[in-house]
């Protein structure tokens, strides 16, 4: 975001810190870029959603806060797509040639997991820094050894699919309340 600051006075915190400063949101945002991109290829169905729609949607969904360049965008769909995490596929759609993202199952499986830690993490440090987090906790579970999200409504979940823990007891406990 600093970044993005067009002037701002040699007085300001920003001015006089701008070095740790920009490491700093380039240090939180490396991770939660993937993450964010793997939602919006999540949300985005069965058709897949190509590079730019993904820029458009990040912005549309974040009031332009985190805006991510082509030149990081574009590396990250590469690495996903090497890890097996998303599929890549060529379609022709309004006359150009443009490449689809899609998840793959492997990758659902990884976007819950990451999904769930950041969740349980941001909701665990809220109270730190004055956020108020509320974790949707009548659709979802958080695992209680690894933080994978799972549906509390699909019954032939019996096992978490990231860490092999027993959670059956937990959802009957959790549906009974």
């Amino acid at each position: 975001m600093i970044k993005r600051v067009k002037e701002f006075s040699p007085t300001t915190l920003i001015a006089q810190e701008r070095s740790f400063l920009e490491k700093f949101e380039s240090e939180i945002l490396r991770g939660i870029s993937t993450l964010v991109i793997m939602s919006i290829i999540n949300d985005s169905g069965d058709d897949g959603i190509y590079g730019y729609k993904i820029l458009k949607e990040l912005e549309d969904k974040t009031s332009s806060i985190l805006v991510i360049e082509d030149g990081t965008l574009y590396p990250i769909l590469k690495k996903l797509n090497i890890d097996g995490i998303v599929i890549a596929e060529k379609k022709i759609s309004g006359g150009r040639k443009r490449t689809y993202y899609k998840l793959t199952l492997k990758g659902l499986k990884i976007f819950h997991h990451i999904q769930g830690f950041f969740s349980k993490l941001i909701e665990s440090i809220g109270p730190l820094l004055d956020i108020d987090v509320n974790l949707k906790h009548e659709k979802f579970i958080y695992c209680p050894n690894c933080a994978n999200k799972i549906d509390i409504n699909d019954d032939a979940v019996k096992y978490c699919e990231a860490c092999g823990l027993n959670i059956e007891d937990l959802k009957r406990r959790l549906k009974n309340e």
